[in-house]
């Protein structure tokens, strides 16, 4: 059924409302900010509208018709629910409510969401938050083509269509054996791996770890031999455990603590770092609150390291 437009302006339903629940045009004029005559003609006007009259009145009383209390009913019910849609507008405008698609890859999920989502959700409760995970190519993607509001990433390289604000960053460590002769050294030193084999990522256009991994390395005067290529964190580790060779990765990895595995800080101004990317032209006021929130976040976190 198409709507047709009402017969009638909505304060002119308001001041009928008003009427009818004080019975009294006095009343109702001085509870509307009104003098008599122009609210008897507002009256007037719903009733031309209507057909029909919607009060019975005389010097002293006023009182609903039959169908008075019908247009009462419904005017009290199409008031309220445009008082609601108007304030869930307004949450919606300034950020408060609605729906923001975020995206991270696995490695972001270790410590950093955790930390950033239950903060931002207890901020914004009427914020409903879908998680996708992926890849850092496809990840960039969904950002591009709309499937995501804010993609969490790893290292990023520089977009021209993008905006990332660094929200974290942290040192790399070591990966090796547990059985490794350095595992359990007093001192450790980066260039002692020089003549391990390396199970590293492949070169990916999105992210720059591939870059920084070989950056450490060329710090301490080597170029690491890679002899295994694999897509991300849990295969490094696994193939690790299995003796193939050492890595290198961020030092949130640590948190899987996985046995047979050992970690060993690298001291370096290297660094691994974590970016909200967000489109360039997005610039809803929910996605600025999710931005600031993971910044400030993180920002307490690192005070407190």
């Amino acid at each position: 059924m198409r709507l047709r437009p009402p017969p009638f302006e909505l304060r002119h339903l308001h001041a009928f409302l008003v009427v009818a629940e004080e019975l009294h045009f006095g009343r109702a004029a001085a509870r509307l900010g009104i003098a008599q005559p122009p609210l008897s003609q507002q009256i007037k006007r719903v009733e031309e509208a209507i057909g029909h009259r919607l009060l019975d009145r005389d010097t002293r009383n006023v009182a609903l018709t039959a169908a008075g209390a019908t247009l009462a009913a419904t005017a009290r019910t199409v008031l309220r629910q445009i008082a609601v849609g108007v304030e869930q507008a307004r949450d919606v405008a300034s950020g408060k409510a609605g729906r923001l698609a975020v995206g991270f890859t696995p490695t972001t999920a270790l410590r950093l969401l955790p930390r950033i989502l239950p903060s931002f959700r207890a901020a914004n409760p009427l914020v409903e938050v879908d998680l996708t995970e992926l890849m850092p190519s496809a990840l960039v993607e969904a950002l591009r083509t709309g499937q995501i509001d804010v993609a969490i990433l790893r290292d990023p390289s520089p977009f021209d269509d993008l905006i990332a604000t660094t929200i974290h960053d942290e040192p790399y460590v070591a990966v090796m054996p547990d059985a490794h002769r350095e595992a359990a050294s007093d001192t450790f030193d980066l260039g002692s791996l020089a003549a391990d084999a390396f199970i590293l990522f492949p070169a990916n256009a999105e992210s720059q770890s591939l870059a920084r991994m070989f950056a450490l390395c060329a710090e301490v005067g080597f170029v690491p031999r890679t002899v295994q290529q694999v897509p991300g964190w849990q295969t490094a580790i696994a193939m690790v455990g299995s003796g193939m060779g050492v890595t290198l990765l961020p030092e949130s990895v640590d948190s899987l603590k996985l046995p047979g595995i050992a970690y060993r800080r690298i001291d370096s101004p290297i660094r691994s770092t974590i970016a909200a990317v967000r489109r360039a032209t997005d610039e809803r006021a929910m996605l600025s609150a999710f931005m600031a929130q993971a910044s400030a976040v993180m920002a307490g976190d690192a005070r407190r390291a």
